[in-house]
């Protein structure tokens, strides 16, 4: 096997992986909103695809690394001067900094395009919260039935059995949401939806 191909080959593919992620994950909706919506992408969840960015880009990294090392008298090149000198600062590499200072910098001060691209991704996330709605109060869905009704003036009683009456299995009161709905096979939201009718009014 030619390690130096393998390297290279591991190194686009798990380039190509990253850009796909992100992607993704520059347009999934926020936290709150993902989780309490169980949005999911592909069928992988965003939790999940910050997980698959965090290890293909040490995949990636680890390839690059190699590629370097495989590549090192081509990198020397790339650092010689018009005299055969080794230098870090060649202008190549100065103007490459440069770039790379300029977003990063650009970034900081938010200022176009760099806002630019910020503010778009900003667009897609208030979309994704319009279009599947935002929970009562943030990480509802790790709440407890009992916990989640308390907050909500809910009636316990009535919530447990409005999800019966829906069909879901409910083993007790200190199930999270997000436990019965992955048990139900949907989500925190329609868990929401189904037991808002138990809402208490003031006379109850």
């Amino acid at each position: 096997m030619n390690m130096r191909k393998i390297t290279s080959m591991t190194m686009l593919t798990s380039l190509v992986l990253l850009v796909l992620n992100s992607i993704i994950l520059y347009i999934v909706p926020e936290g709150r909103v993902a989780y309490w919506a169980g949005w999911q992408f592909w069928g992988l969840s965003k939790t999940e695809w910050g997980d698959q960015h965090v290890t293909v880009g040490f995949l990636f990294l680890l390839a690059g690394m190699l590629h370097i090392y495989y590549n090192w008298s081509v990198v020397k090149s790339y650092m010689k001067n018009r005299m055969k000198e080794i230098r870090v600062f060649t202008p190549s590499f100065n103007i490459g900094l440069l770039i790379t200072a300029v977003v990063a910098v650009g970034t900081y001060f938010n200022v176009p395009p760099m806002s630019t691209v910020v503010q778009i991704g900003s667009y897609f996330k208030q979309s994704a919260a319009e279009k599947y709605g935002e929970p009562p109060y943030g990480r509802a869905e790790l709440s407890s039935l009992e916990k989640f009704s308390q907050k909500e003036s809910i009636n316990l009683g009535k919530a447990l059995d409005l999800l019966k009456e829906a069909g879901l299995q409910v083993e007790d009161a200190d199930q999270t949401l997000f436990a019965i709905a992955r048990a139900n096979g949907t989500t925190p939201q329609q868990i929401y939806v189904i037991i808002k009718p138990g809402k208490r009014t003031a006379d109850k």
